[in-house]
């Protein structure tokens, strides 16, 4: 039997993370590898290891590796529960993460008594992996796509929108969400007290039953209501308002069973 000298990884498909559709393979798609001459089929020397090491070759230590793989699979876990899944110590988690914030591949992010690690668009890059939100607001985004997850899981929403078109005046609402009943509510992912009045305003004259403000922690949960009480809005609009703590929203779906 004539043998067949390709070389043992030419069968081998990409690994492709599991939320892209896989591309179609015809015919007309299929490559033979760098490595095999077409004329002849002879197998060259296979690559050095340091050409296939990829772009996570930059001597970042193992512990960080498997951070940032989990990051990319496991987007919204709270540090907490990623240390646990990855079954590490606190310190070598600690150490690790200190080199990944060094090297501008992650951030740390508390949110009440829960802390995040959110990546930034370096570590998606590193790993090819498309980075799911905008890079000029990275924090906001990240809270913004996680509560967004979290109000998907809730089965009296038809359907969630976030940056959702917001009346005529072209503004837009960071989530939005429709009953099953038709009725519409926003989520605005508060960080601050900056843009808060407006924020509120910007829903005058629409069918909106109720406008949340999701705050980072209790603090600005206070203060933010402290803001709209006292910052001349009309009461139909005040009694509109509802202000949340992020933590408040996680439980809510836990204690449902949803996430």
């Amino acid at each position: 039997m004539a043998s067949d000298n390709r070389p043992i990884w030419a069968g081998i498909t990409p690994w492709q993370p599991l939320t892209e559709v896989p591309a179609r393979q015809g015919h007309e798609h299929m490559v033979e590898p760098d490595s095999v001459v077409t004329s002849s089929r002879q197998v060259q020397d296979p690559p050095p290891a340091s050409a296939k090491a990829g772009p996570l070759q930059a001597g970042l230590s193992d512990t960080l590796t498997r951070i940032l793989f989990d990051l990319m699979v496991y987007l919204f876990s709270s540090t907490s529960v990623r240390i646990k899944r990855l079954n590490i110590s606190v310190r070598v988690f600690e150490k690790a993460k200190l080199e990944g914030c060094e090297k501008g591949f992650i951030f740390e992010s508390a949110a009440g008594a829960t802390t995040y690690l959110i990546p930034l668009p370096k570590a998606f890059e590193a790993l090819g992996f498309p980075c799911p939100y905008d890079r000029n607001h990275i924090e906001h985004s990240y809270y913004r796509e996680l509560h967004r997850f979290l109000l998907t899981k809730d089965p009296a929403n038809k359907s969630v929108h976030t940056e959702f078109r917001v009346g005529d005046s072209g503004s837009t609402g960071d989530i939005v969400t429709i009953g099953q009943d038709g009725t519409r509510r926003a989520y605005e992912i508060t960080l601050s007290t900056g843009n808060v009045l407006s924020n509120a305003t910007k829903y005058s004259k629409t069918d909106y039953v109720q406008i949340v403000f999701l705050c980072r922690d209790y603090e600005l949960r206070e203060a933010v209501k402290a803001c709209c009480r006292e910052g001349g809005l009309d009461p139909d609009r005040l009694a509109k308002l509802d202000y949340w703590q992020f933590s408040g929203l996680l439980r809510r779906q836990r204690k449902l069973s949803l996430y």
